[in-house]
């Protein structure tokens, strides 16, 4: 029998790096992998350029060879800047998509340094831990002072206690304080820093890929949240020590240089996080407790003369991109929301499109009445219609679908949504149309829909692949991968043309 040792080293692992516009780190960080690949013989590693237009891409693809890694380390060229999520999905889902995928998927930043055996580390308690599904690894200084890479999540006394910041109140709430104490010692936390965070695929094919709907920050927060939802456990593996030169890429928090102003992407993360996973009550209550203990620590830090550690402009921009501002733009009420339907069916409330919709805009609804006792009555309502319209009109439609705004569902019959999909604001989608996974051993892979997409009739749209905004699909056509922004896609399987064939023959 082989040691278990052994068999560790035959695990297939995936470091993904997404540069943007720091290939000295990238390539530094590619540097200090190069041991590992001794210990982890099927290791590989793939940098994401993210659009840089720097020369990212040719410099760091000359020290791939230069340097002779060519054998582990490759260059994938992304056509957008579209965030952290999207470089990380980028080469994540065709990896999963593979015949021999990855058992393990390493996120790791560019401004990172891997101590000796930090990888082999994580993936050796992974090995002994097969309920945990994601590690990630101590965080720290060149100097070896630690940070902070281990958190809680984000809550309501969390939102207070980081804008109040008083002594006496932090030690109230030190259980819902999002960074406790650096631990010695490997420990089971909510969710750890996404510079060094190892995942297993199991989790991947339970919960999907990260939420791209995210440019950076809070993305690894919801994954983790969304991973725990599953059944899978997070823990913190300070063994697995990583320097992390903090902020070099966004510069926001580099502790090193003095605080930047905040960029808006960080607003709309936050914000996105909290109506997400908490409804927009909540997202308002917390901005609300935030605003409460900051402006008492602004007042606080005049009258004691304290320094001012904040990003210039922070409680302005905080109002000016708060939760309530926001709202008209990211969640209209339930008959706003319906009639922007009624509106986009020709004003016709007898179409079945029209019908469908409006159930699965009330079936959401009715999930944010609390307590569960009280939304009983309207969830055995909401299965009435859902079943009488799945029954009557052959459409398909959960609630669970992450719906856009103005979605327009032309005729009837044989319409089938996976639960999973993401269909963008302004789709049409007409009869005979499957959107849903494309095998049985995935049955949580579906597709995402940007906004505009016009799917013709009969079309199949399948697996986890992503839909550029403005895309034709022809009629009957098969989709198995990813179509960029802009393109007509006809065939099976499909393939992107130049279509000059009239709206009636590409869509019917």
């Amino acid at each position: 029998m082989l040691p278990q040792n052994h068999l560790n080293n035959e695990k297939k692992v995936l470091i993904v790096i997404v540069n943007y516009r720091t290939p000295t780190l990238t390539i530094d960080c590619l540097h200090s992998l190069a041991n590992e690949v001794e210990s982890l013989p099927n290791l590989s590693a793939i940098v994401v350029d993210n659009d840089s237009g720097d020369g990212s891409i040719e410099q760091i693809e000359t020290a791939i060879k230069t340097q002779g890694r060519s054998h582990w380390a490759t260059i994938l060229a992304a056509e957008r800047n579209g965030g952290y999520a999207y470089g990380n999905n980028l080469a994540i889902r065709p990896a999963l998509a593979s015949s021999h995928p990855p058992d393990y998927i390493l996120l790791l930043n560019p401004d990172t340094i891997a101590r000796p055996a930090a990888i082999k580390t994580l993936v050796d308690f992974m090995e002994q831990h097969p309920q945990v599904g994601i590690v990630g690894s101590r965080l720290e200084d060149p100097d070896g002072t630690p940070q902070h890479s281990a958190f809680r999540f984000h809550t309501l006394l969390s939102e207070l206690e980081s804008g109040l910041r008083l002594g006496v109140v932090s030690r109230l709430l030190s259980k819902w304080i999002i960074a406790p104490s650096v631990s010695e010692v490997a420990c089971q936390t909510d969710w750890v820093a996404g510079a060094s965070m190892m995942i297993r695929r199991e989790v991947f094919e339970s919960i999907g890929l990260m939420d791209e709907e995210y440019f950076m920050y809070y993305e690894e927060v919801d994954f983790c949240l969304q991973a725990k939802k599953a059944g899978w456990s997070c823990w913190y593996v300070p063994e697995s020590r990583v320097v992390h030169l903090v902020g070099q890429s966004s510069g926001v928090t580099n502790t090193k240089i003095p605080p930047q102003r905040r960029p808006q992407y960080w607003f709309d993360s936050r914000r996105r996080y909290f109506l997400k996973n908490h409804g927009w009550m909540y997202a308002a209550l917390a901005d609300f407790l935030w605003l409460f203990g900051f402006i008492l620590w602004r007042v606080r830090r005049v009258i004691q003369r304290k320094p001012d550690p904040d990003p210039p402009y922070l409680l302005e921009d905080f109002l000016r991109h708060a939760t309530g501002k926001q709202r008209e733009t990211v969640e209209l009420g339930l008959w706003e929301q319906i009639k922007e339907d009624w509106i986009a069916h020709g004003r016709d409330w007898t179409k079945p499109g029209f019908r469908a919709v409006a159930v699965h805009r009330f079936g959401n609804w009715r999930m944010k009445i609390e307590p569960k006792l009280l939304r009983a009555p309207f969830s055995v309502f909401y299965r009435f219609l859902y079943r009488t319209v799945r029954n009557c009109y052959g459409i398909d439609l959960p609630y669970t679908v992450k719906l856009g705004r103005r979605v327009i569902i032309e005729h009837q019959h044989c319409i089938i949504i996976h639960g999973n999909c993401v269909i963008g604001d302004d789709c049409i989608i007409r009869q005979g149309v499957t959107l849903g996974n494309s095998h049985l051993d995935r049955p949580l892979e579906a597709p995402k829909l940007g906004a505009r997409v016009n799917v013709g009739a009969g079309a199949k749209l399948l697996g986890h692949i992503i839909i550029g905004d403005d895309v034709n699909i022809g009629a009957n056509a098969v989709v198995l991968s990813d179509i960029p922004a802009g393109k007509t896609a006809v065939g099976i399987p499909a393939k992107i043309v130049k279509s000059k064939s009239s709206q009636a023959e590409l869509f019917y």
